[in-house]
């Protein structure tokens, strides 16, 4: 149970996912074998920072790029507080030696691509809790991200999200789904609409943060802004980034805004009050708070919460700043 101002959030949903994992906004995929991209990134602004060994580096260049990743972690990364690894999926033969290389100090998590069904979750899991082992990491420290990118994926995306403790998030893959069911995609990305939307129910069911896809064309911004607000009407909480352009207006439209936050905790006080004193209803600056409402508006304050911890470079649960 997460506290916020001595209030305790008792929304099952934040109790279930770490808050601080709830709270991240911008996920910067950085290329794996690009040394002069993984050392720009080390200063960048994005709540995360997602190392990449898979689409962003060719067949014959991944062994070296596990070697960078893995000197790159060992260097840190200040300006970030969490640091991920996209490692080669369960199919491609080289999980296991991704593991083995950059389970390091400062990985906070490991995102799994192209996650098929729970087993490969259970897979993970087992891989990962004997990764902490061998490093000396505390159980469960690391997280771990499925990604959702193809239709059976969408089918089984609940059961995705619920198959083992340490799955932080889902993450949805539009581009290799479209790739998958043939479909064009498009800038208004109707075409993916319900698995968007259904990858997002799905992981809020299971109490995990939704992390929407990359919006494609970097030099868009006004279609950057209207995509992100797009995926923050169906429930996502962050999204992935390929650009360092957009993670201002990533952070910015994730983020609440100041006056709204101030209204949230007017809301929870005035119900806990109410509560205390026997009455479930109140009203707020002219709105019906009940618990429903009331508890909307924790949830919004332990994001901002942990928008505030984070500005202090407060570290992942994997290592330190």
């Amino acid at each position: 149970m997460v506290a916020v101002g001595g209030t305790p959030i008792r929304d099952t949903t934040m109790a279930d996912a770490d808050a601080r994992f709830w709270s991240l906004r911008s996920f910067l995929f950085v290329p794996g074998g690009q040394s002069r991209m993984i050392e720009k990134a080390r200063t960048l602004a994005a709540d995360a920072i997602i190392l990449d060994l898979e689409d962003a580096v060719a067949p014959d260049g991944k062994a070296a790029a596990r070697a960078l990743v893995a000197r790159a972690l060992e260097e840190g990364f200040p300006a970030s507080p969490v640091v991920l690894v996209r490692v080669n999926g369960c199919a491609s033969g080289l999980l296991e030696d991704d593991l083995a290389q950059v389970v390091r100090p400062r990985v906070d998590g490991i995102c799994l691509p192209k996650c098929q069904d729970a087993q490969e979750v259970l897979l993970l899991d087992r891989l990962l809790a004997d990764a902490e082992r061998r490093t000396g990491k505390p159980a469960g420290a690391l997280w771990l991200v499925p990604f959702i990118e193809s239709p059976g994926a969408v089918l089984e995306a609940a059961q995705i999200a619920a198959g083992a403790p340490r799955v932080a998030a889902l993450s949805f893959g539009a581009e290799d789904l479209a790739a998958a069911m043939g479909i064009a995609r498009t800038r208004e990305g109707d075409e993916v609409v319900y698995p968007r939307a259904h990858m997002a129910l799905a992981a809020h069911a299971a109490g995990r943060a939704a992390i929407d896809g990359v919006f494609i064309d970097f030099r868009d911004a006004d279609g950057l802004e209207q995509d992100i607000r797009r995926g923050r009407s169906l429930g996502y909480t962050g999204k992935q980034l390929i650009h360092p352009s957009q993670i201002e207006p990533t952070n910015r439209l994730f983020s609440p805004d100041p006056e709204v936050v101030a209204r949230a905790r007017r809301m929870v006080d005035t119900f806990d009050a109410a509560v205390a004193a026997g009455q479930g209803v109140v009203v707020v600056d002219g709105q019906m708070v009940d618990r429903p409402v009331a508890e909307r508006a924790r949830r919004m304050l332990a994001v901002a919460a942990a928008h505030a911890a984070r500005a202090g470079h407060e570290p992942g649960p994997g290592g330190t700043a």
